[in-house]
């Protein structure tokens, strides 16, 4: 799968909330940080969908920007996003900046930021 593709099934991931496919997508060392400086494991998202905490109702993409190295990529997303949040219906458009690394043969995210958008 190419890192275009990889990107695309994380989204759709986190939309249906699906602990398995991004447990397979999440590096198990990914450090990420949230767009209010939070940071975070791969445990930790993992545990926030999986408890529903957090809720994603309606992630758009805007716009996408892939770059692969052989064996790293980066990728730069930004998304319109709905959830829910410990409760808190919350909107926002937030740029995704992944790193990704192949961990064999499979694209995983090893670090992330996530910040708001103007």
């Amino acid at each position: 799968m190419d890192l275009h593709t990889a990107e695309r099934q994380l989204q759709a991931a986190q939309r249906a909330a699906d602990v398995e496919s991004l447990d397979a997508l999440l590096h198990p060392r990914l450090v990420a940080v949230g767009p209010d400086g939070a940071i975070f494991t791969k445990e930790d998202d993992l545990e926030s969908h999986r408890s529903g905490v957090l809720r994603i109702t309606s992630l758009v993409e805007e716009s996408l920007d892939v770059q692969e190295d052989g064996e790293t990529g980066v990728t730069r997303t930004v998304a319109a996003v709905d959830a829910v949040q410990g409760g808190a219906v919350v909107s926002a458009r937030l740029r995704y900046t992944r790193l990704w690394v192949r961990d064999d043969g499979t694209w995983r995210v090893l670090a992330a930021t996530i910040v708001p958008v103007q």
